[in-house]
């Protein structure tokens, strides 16, 4: 008998000290596998194997201490079976398709210190379940659909925060009580409606990173000047168009900086301040002038240009001794390609020709990624048609060494492989946007250039229907996927608005090219205003 109750007593060692860690926190890691799709998992786990060896999970001193399961492809409801994990630090859930309400079950979690469930869909209220976690130093919930009902109670509970995302999370102002977390290292406030309250930034003497991107700005707040320790800062997705950047010029130890995606025509003379400046990302604006003003960064490494309207190669910026990385994609480029470009430099979508690239790649240049393909040719056009008639699609290459394919809407590949595409019979389901790649390959001496170019889109429209709409405004392609063009012989036109159907205006803008790349699918509202009053067109965004 008390060889047997030796024997089970040893057989229970052996199977406990099987794993790193408990068999409760074993069941509780399998129960978050299974209860999120662990299968369809971008990283499974292999049962098989040690806990310690799993994706994802830390183990010290025979406990799991850090849960990180970021970008994992996790599906279902927030896994409750984390309680089960005692000495829990560490939580990164973020960047999932999870959904409902935040399980109360975390509360139990006291000493965890880092909270991360941005990204992903849950709803409700989550100020219950994170109050009792009185050791956090980073709260991560943005970009779900949460509705707080009183954002500085909860922030009220954490004055040690160093690591805040509140992104997408309807603010309107910046909260009062961040003026609080003097510790705060990392600030997220993007993609809010944020229009005040920008005085509670001021205290933030330690702050390092701060993102303010996507929140309709006009302007840099006074108060982002005083926060001088700053080092990244993310002003990406706003409204910015000329003498927004004044509260820049104190930013001594600003390394990296973006404000792509606003209305900058020119480069502001503040910038020369910023020599520490490694990144700079001013892509997608309307840019052509002011490139003396970063030629003085001599620490700039990474230089984003793309999407603007630079019609030739900014050569001065060739004089900046740190820069690795050169991205002029989708501008207006054409001419000469100086000799001295980084080693990481990209120039696609652009207009250079095939003799202006050829004679670059004859240099025999050492290029560690050197990116030309696809370039563009021709302008935009429309081309009017009626049901029944014929119609020519032209582009202005020819010669046969050229490979020619149309693309309807395009994407969708034709069966026509010739200079120009012809019509003989147009039909309803023909009026449509096409472009054409005209490719070209060669092989170099010492180099292949293999290089598509791409017309701008040539959109056949309906001549009648054109007509109904209004004899004096064309909005065209309809739909779209990127952008609508005015055509117009008019010359006061004041303002182009673009709304939901709502009738919330979701951007306005004074051009006659207008880009709603940016923009979910679905069906919209374009307004133009005139000294006649307003024309409205309906416009669908693929």
């Amino acid at each position: 008998m008390k060889k047997i109750l030796l024997f089970l007593l040893l057989s229970q060692l052996y199977f406990s000290q099987q794993w790193s860690i408990s068999n409760a926190e074993r069941n509780a890691l399998i129960s978050i596998y299974n209860a999120t799709s662990g299968e369809q998992w971008s990283q499974t786990w292999d049962m098989t194997r040690d806990p310690k060896t799993w994706f994802g999970v830390k183990v010290k001193s025979g406990s799991v201490t850090e849960l990180n399961l970021r970008g994992n492809a996790l599906k279902g409801s927030f896994p409750t079976s984390v309680a089960s994990l005692p000495k829990l630090e560490k939580l990164d859930l973020s960047s999932n398709q999870l959904s409902g309400d935040v399980s109360p079950a975390i509360s139990s979690l006291q000493n965890l210190i880092r909270l991360d469930i941005s990204n992903n869909r849950f709803t409700g209220d989550p100020t219950a379940a994170i109050l009792p976690l009185s050791k956090l130093t980073e709260i991560s919930v943005g970009n779900n659909n949460f509705q707080f009902a009183d954002l500085n109670m909860l922030l009220g509970n954490f004055p040690q925060l160093l690591v805040l995302d509140l992104s997408h999370t309807g603010l309107t102002a910046v909260p009062q009580k961040i003026s609080t977390l003097t510790s705060l290292k990392v600030l997220n406030l993007s993609n809010n409606a944020i229009a005040q309250n920008f005085g509670n930034l001021s205290t933030l003497i330690q702050i390092l990173e701060l993102n303010l991107s996507g929140n309709q700005l006009i302007k840099i707040p006074t108060e982002v000047g005083n926060l001088t320790t700053l080092q990244t800062l993310d002003l990406s997705n706003n409204l910015f168009t000329t003498n927004f950047s004044a509260a820049l010029s104190p930013l001594k130890k600003l390394e990296w900086l973006s404000l792509r995606s606003n209305q900058i025509t020119a480069i502001p003379a503040e910038f020369s301040q910023l020599s520490n400046l490694v990144h700079l990302n001013l892509g997608d604006n309307k840019i052509s002038s002011g490139f003396q003003t970063i030629r003085l960064l001599k620490k700039l490494e990474q230089l984003y240009l793309d999407k603007n309207e630079i019609t030739a190669f900014p050569e001065t910026l060739l004089q900046l001794p740190m820069l690795q990385m050169f991205s002029l994609v989708g501008n207006q480029m054409t001419g000469t390609i100086p000799d001295l470009i980084p080693a990481l430099t990209f120039i696609d979508n652009n207009r250079y020709t095939k003799s202006e690239i050829r004679n670059f790649l004859l240099k025999n240049k050492e290029m560690a990624d050197f990116t030309y393909s696809p370039q563009r040719y021709d302008e935009l056009k429309t081309i009017s048609a009626s049901v029944g008639a014929s119609a020519v699609l032209p582009q202005e290459l020819t010669g046969d060494e050229y490979l020619f394919t149309w693309f309807k809407n395009l994407d969708e590949k034709t069966a026509s492989t010739t200079e120009s595409y012809y019509i003989s019979n147009v039909t309803d389901s023909d009026f449509a946007d096409y472009t054409c790649e005209a490719y070209y390959f060669e092989a170099l001496p010492q180099a292949l250039m293999e290089v598509a170019f791409y017309r701008e889109p040539v959109t056949l429209a309906n001549a009648l229907a054109t007509q109904e709409v209004s004899r004096d405004l064309i909005v065209y392609p309809n739909p779209t996927k990127d952008f609508l063009n005015i055509k117009t012989n008019r010359n006061d036109i004041e303002k182009v608005f673009v709304f939901d159907l709502s009738g919330k205006v979701i951007f306005s803008e004074n051009s006659r090219r207008i880009n709603v790349s940016n923009l979910p699918s679905g069906n919209y509202i374009l307004s133009i205003k005139t000294s006649d009053g307003v024309k409205s067109f309906k416009f669908i965004k693929q």
